[in-house]
């Protein structure tokens, strides 16, 4: 046809295919806690924790709205193999991009053939204090309730405050 498209006219029409296949970002979003309650009854003994925060519409909180703010899960089978690793746990996080942008947050052990086994997931706003606080204390909670666990990390200074603080069960 010897046409040449921009990279615009290109990336837009790759764009549409996508949502075309997977729908889009905001449906979704949306469909977030349906698919998480799928999740916990389809497969046996996984574990899903949500925060939410509310809407404010001119000064005032609407009832009907909520805002997903973070998530933690753990699959049923992870929580069950956990108690056959070594008590170690490496936890890290990586920044997720796109539309929607935040931190994946992984927990990691090793079973005793030295391969890694992952734990726990998370998904939340960024690698703060609270956040970290929050999967911190979901993974001592529903997984790690030995006292004696070596948590292995990279110094974030959100992690080593996170890991201090009382409330979230680690000190």
């Amino acid at each position: 046809m010897n046409y040449t498209t921009s990279y615009k006219k290109t990336w837009l029409a790759k764009q549409r295919a996508l949502e075309m296949i997977h729908g889009n970002e905001e449906e979704s979003y949306a469909n977030l806690p349906k698919l998480l309650g799928a999740l916990q009854s389809c497969v046996p003994g996984t574990m899903v924790g949500a925060q939410t925060e509310s809407v404010f519409e001119g000064g005032e909180i609407v009832s009907s709205k909520r805002i997903f703010k973070r998530v933690f899960w753990s699959f049923g089978r992870c929580i069950n193999g956990f108690a056959y690793c070594k008590a170690i746990v490496q936890v890290y996080g990586t920044w997720l991009y796109g539309k929607y942008t935040g931190t994946l947050l992984i927990a990691t052990t090793q079973d005793g053939a030295n391969r890694i086994f992952p734990i726990a997931y998370a998904i939340i706003e960024g690698e703060t204090t609270s956040a970290w606080g929050f999967f911190l204390k979901n993974l001592r909670r529903h997984l790690t309730p030995q006292i004696s666990i070596s948590l292995i990390s990279d110094r974030h200074p959100s992690i080593i405050s996170a890991y201090n603080n009382p409330s979230n069960l680690w000190v």
